[in-house]
């Protein structure tokens, strides 16, 4: 019997994302950016699962992604711009 609930923890994250209970540790140790903005009950990492969803809603769409720094670029020249 299992209780539905709003907060995961580090195994019911790894059962949503199809990963490791291991390889979950070690991203919130290194701090990457596949894993959602967790926070602390104690001594143990939650997530909230609208939060979760929500993340995985924006990676899926781009939105994680930071615009690049620099100057667009132009596109190359063509041999029939040269002619």
């Amino acid at each position: 019997m299992s209780e539905e609930t709003e907060v995961l923890t580090v195994e019911g994250l790894a059962k949503l994302l199809g990963r490791t209970e291991a390889s979950i540790r070690e991203g919130i140790r290194r701090g990457v950016p596949w894993l959602p903005k967790s926070f602390k009950m104690g001594n143990r990492h939650c997530w909230l699962k609208e939060d979760v969803r929500k993340f995985l809603i924006d990676w899926r769409d781009g939105q994680h992604q930071k615009p690049k720094a620099g100057r667009t670029r132009k596109t190359p020249p063509t041999l029939r711009d040269v002619a």
